[in-house]
């Protein structure tokens, strides 16, 4: 383990250099002239794909925030590997080799457990409208940002989209059913099947699909429906469950804290309101792209399951217990626990 920190810290710190030189091929970090105002470069390392909507609105944040401070902002966007990794982007911000980035918050849960704790919360019952108008609660996004500035990074803001569903090889219409399928899962997805007592294996995802087609793994648990329509799942299991069995799965825009803080009170409007702007761009996206992906997948002959109301009990109960006697180990997410549990109170859910 501490060999592999050291190999990840060496990368960074090349990965800092690298973003050093191009600092300089395209210009300084911040310009000053006499007779113009300071102006701020940020090099963002984009995680997602080109086609992704979410590397769209990226895209949208960049040109809003050269326009809306009147070029003194430039954001630089680097597609998907161009230096770091999805995993290794929260690090590489915090320590200021890289500016800012998208990432997804369960891979940081080693470094900041909250994070994980806040990705797809098992058995959520709130839809992605509802996740978002409780992020940008001021006291849920004051949270965040205090909880992610201890680790010098600047949560920007949340990109949520579409929580979990089951592709099965198999209809899921019973208990019964459920129990007798082998399921890829990983993280709390997991964790609740184990208590609920449904075997679980750990397959990486470029692999989901061969395992389905060969048998290895009855079903699995990776994405939402647009999500399996990207991976192609739907054409070697032809069964998804709705609704979805998670929360929302809340990506991010993150940036480096100590360079947020670097612009004037004026700018620093400027890029969070751009940033709140991208988050509303990635749901009307995800939206779009959802009802075109269902008629696609029912063209295709995906069948959409409903659960049945008793293994849905089953799921709900089972997770909200896990809430308790797992995430309340962090003090962090023991708070964030509390704060979501808030929410569901005011809107109407019972956690019983």
């Amino acid at each position: 383990m501490v060999t592999n920190r050291k190999k990840i810290s060496l990368k960074l710190v090349m990965v800092g250099a690298f973003s050093m030189l191009l600092v300089l091929g395209f210009g300084k970090s911040f310009v000053t002239t006499a007779h113009a105002e300071k102006t701020y470069k940020f090099t963002m390392q984009n995680m997602f794909s080109l086609n992704h909507p979410i590397s769209a609105a990226m895209d949208q944040l960049a040109k809003d925030v050269h326009e809306k401070s009147n070029g003194r902002i430039t954001i630089q966007i680097l597609p998907s590997g161009a230096l770091i990794n999805g995993p290794e982007i929260f690090e590489s911000v915090g320590m200021g080799s890289i500016d800012m980035g998208t990432t997804c918050s369960t891979y940081h849960g080693g470094i900041l457990p909250v994070a994980a704790t806040a990705f797809a919360l098992p058995g959520d019952p709130r839809g992605v409208k509802e996740i978002m108008d409780f992020m940008y609660q001021d006291e849920v996004l004051n949270f965040l940002r205090s909880a992610y500035a201890t680790q010098n990074v600047f949560f920007g803001a949340p990109l949520v989209m579409d929580g979990y569903t089951i592709v099965s090889k198999k209809p899921i219409k019973s208990w019964d059913d459920l129990k007798k399928l082998k399921v890829r899962a990983s993280g709390s997805i997991a964790k609740v099947l184990q208590k609920m007592d449904i075997p679980t294996v750990f397959i990486p995802f470029s692999e989901i699909y061969v395992a389905l087609s060969r048998g290895t793994i009855d079903a699995e648990i990776s994405g939402n429906h647009a999500e399996s329509y990207l991976g192609t799942t739907y054409e070697v299991a032809k069964f998804q469950t709705v609704p979805y069995i998670s929360g929302a799965q809340n990506c991010e825009v993150i940036a480096n804290l100590d360079r947020v803080n670097e612009l004037p009170e004026d700018l620093q409007v400027v890029l969070k309101k751009a940033l709140r702007d991208s988050s509303a761009n990635v749901v009307k996206a995800f939206d779009a792209e959802n009802k075109e992906v269902t008629a696609k997948l029912t063209a295709a002959g995906t069948q959409f399951i409903e659960l049945p109301k008793d293994v849905m009990d089953r799921w709900s109960t089972t997770s909200i217990k896990m809430w308790d006697e797992e995430f309340t180990k962090d003090k962090l997410s023991g708070e964030y626990i509390a704060l979501v549990k808030k929410d569901l109170k005011k809107l109407g859910y019972n956690l019983n």
